[in-house]
């Protein structure tokens, strides 16, 4: 199949929709499929783009009602887009989120392909969510049938695909990683991020609590740090890694400050490969997210590294945790109840061993093979239904 992914956002710009649309444009490379990336075109663009990247138009960046920001793509020429179309012929167009506006609305009032829209997106619940979804379904209704298959990556995913489209079939096709890439051992961090090594030999050696993810509100980052100085009062050998960066990272510093929480570190942004060894050295990894999780992406990458987890008991992230891994979901705003929870997940060990046990099975689901298939498997099903009402 010769298949066009779009992706509404900056490539460019680190996020989950971004990383799951090159695994699985990768995953489709691998099984032999002509797969290509549309994404707009950003204001710096890096030196070496991936040869199988199409930028067009631009993307301009804005504050969302949600307390964060979106790099997201505005207008092409209709000019370019036939262009577009004439020279790949392609037979599926992917539409990931296609309710940003506006280029994925301008690629489907042009296609003559098979249609596919995934859902990523969970929406808080109030006012402004309810005021977001009567703005935006005029857009919904423009789009709405010119899109002839939809999933979604999880429940609360499929939710709000159904609060623009009521009635519709969704399928739910979970995000995905490398597991394999996650499982192993043998990345290093820079010296400057290590473990003392002195102290890997002593009874108290220490603990450390991994946070990683934007710096930005609606993370609940600021609920971590104050649950952790609590914790830090009554154990000495606890420390905090931060890793990430935003608009939050001077308040958030102040706070530390404020609470005098001892061994917090912000490291940054770092490589994806430190990235992953601070997982594998980490004794507890924390996503503290208020809303707006439509999955937990994160939580899936620190379970396939070994690594306990401890999360926001927010719809995307209750998607993950499931049965015994409901114990890493806690209320972040609750500190009492967050601390206690990072106490037994990094000291209990009976605890540890029964949830490594769940996570190494559970984790096995969103392998790239696995979902990649599903995806496959609805592209099949969109061309064939095409093609009986074509013979209609």
């Amino acid at each position: 199949m010769r298949i066009g992914i779009i992706c509404p956002y900056n490539y460019f710009r680190p996020g989950g929709v971004q990383i799951l649309i090159r695994g699985i444009a990768d995953s489709l490379q691998a099984r032999g499929h002509y797969v290509r990336i549309i994404a707009p075109r950003p204001r710096k663009v890096p030196k070496d783009v991936p040869s199988d990247i199409i930028l067009i138009g631009n993307s301009t960046e804005f504050n969302t009602p949600f307390a964060t920001k979106a790099d997201i793509g505005m207008s092409v020429s209709n000019e370019k887009i036939d262009e577009l179309f004439a020279e790949h012929q392609f037979d599926i167009l992917h539409f990931h989120e296609p309710g940003v506006p506006v280029l994925s609305a301008q690629l489907l009032s042009r296609s003559n392909a098979v249609n596919i829209a995934t859902m990523h997106a969970t929406l808080p619940t109030g006012v402004a969510s309810k005021s977001f979804v009567t703005m935006m379904s005029p857009y919904a209704k423009y789009i709405e049938p010119k899109i002839d298959l939809v999933t979604a990556v999880s429940e609360s995913a499929k939710q709000t695909a159904l609060a623009y489209s009521p009635g519709r079939e969704v399928e739910i096709i979970p995000n995905a990683i490398d597991i394999g890439k996650y499982a192993h051992k043998g990345t290093k961090v820079s010296t400057a991020k290590q473990k003392d090594a002195s102290s890997d030999n002593k009874t108290d050696k220490p603990k450390t609590i991994l946070y990683v993810g934007r710096l930005e509100k609606r993370k609940g980052l600021r609920y971590l740090i104050e649950a952790y100085a609590e914790l830090a009062k009554r154990h000495s050998n606890v420390r905090l890694n931060i890793i990430g960066d935003g608009r939050l990272k001077k308040s958030m510093e102040a706070l530390v400050a404020k609470l005098e929480a001892p061994n917090v570190k912000f490291l940054g942004f770092v490589s994806e490969e430190e990235k992953i060894a601070n997982l594998h050295q980490a004794d507890l990894f924390v996503s503290p997210a208020l809303f707006g999780e439509s999955f937990g992406i994160v939580l899936v990458e620190a379970m396939a590294a070994g690594c306990v987890t401890l999360a926001g008991n927010n719809a995307g992230y209750q998607t993950v945790m499931t049965g015994r891994g409901r114990i890493s979901l806690v209320d972040p705003k609750s500190c009492d109840d967050f601390w206690q929870r990072m106490e037994i997940l990094i000291y209990d060990q009976e605890v540890r061993k029964l949830w490594h046990k769940w996570a190494k099975e559970e984790v096995k689901q969103y392998d790239y093979p696995k979902i990649t298939a599903m995806y496959e498997a609805i592209y099949k099903r969109g061309l064939s239904e095409k093609k009986k009402s074509g013979e209609k």
